[in-house]
């Protein structure tokens, strides 16, 4: 009996020892009519424009993402609630827009709700691209199912959806660092587990009573 109580209080110690799991959040913020914006670009991928507020909501703002590990992720709009942009968030895999291919969005959304968003993706480990830019502005590697991100947008972002502009996106991404806990950690653990041990032992050694 005591020896499965020191196996399972071995095993409580030792994940208590480890320290819980960390997940990396990373947060892309701007406004797509700011024109010291340096992520902005235009639906084709050239200069950013500013003439007037169709312009501005067909300007698409692009970031790089390095997803460490397999795992699942995490993006969350914050920033329509605010008053800015009716957000439509692509997401490509890699950096290079000539290679970089169409991995998702959040279309289903936008066209049945509008507005902020959270969505999930099951991602392998690499660098990605995520743009961000007005309803309906998707990309042209999404609308016709093929291509790449250099293909560009459809240039059909709203005017009526650009707000004040603002974005918001933020990224959880999966971690597989813990937090490290005080070197005292190690010796409460060693010395409740002899604690245990020395206990088992006297009991082991004690002759039964009426022999």
């Amino acid at each position: 009996m005591t020896y499965t109580l020191l196996r399972r209080a071995a095993i409580v110690m030792m994940a208590t020892a480890a320290g819980p799991a960390l997940a990396a959040v990373v947060t892309f913020s701007g406004a797509l009519g700011d024109a010291t914006n340096t992520a902005l670009v235009a639906s084709d991928l050239g200069t950013a424009q500013f003439s007037d507020d169709l312009a501005k909501a067909n300007n698409v703002a692009l970031y790089a993402l390095h997803v460490s590990v397999d795992g699942m992720v995490g993006f969350t709009s914050s920033g329509y609630a605010a008053g800015g942009t009716d957000p439509y968030f692509t997401l490509f895999r890699g950096l290079n827009s000539a290679t970089a291919t169409f991995v998702a969005s959040n279309y289903f959304h936008a066209l049945a709700w509008g507005g902020d968003f959270t969505q999930t993706e099951i991602l392998s480990a690499g660098d990605y691209t995520v743009a961000i830019g007005t309803f309906v502005n998707l990309s042209f590697a999404e609308n016709l199912g093929s291509g790449v991100l250099a293909d560009g947008f459809i240039g059909l972002g709203d005017p009526r959806f650009f707000g004040e502009g603002a974005y918001t996106l933020t990224v959880t991404l999966p971690d597989t660092q813990t937090v490290p806990e005080p070197a005292g950690t190690s010796l409460t653990f060693t010395a409740a587990l002899a604690a245990l041990w020395a206990s088992r032992h006297r009991k082991s050694a004690t002759p039964n009573e009426g022999r």
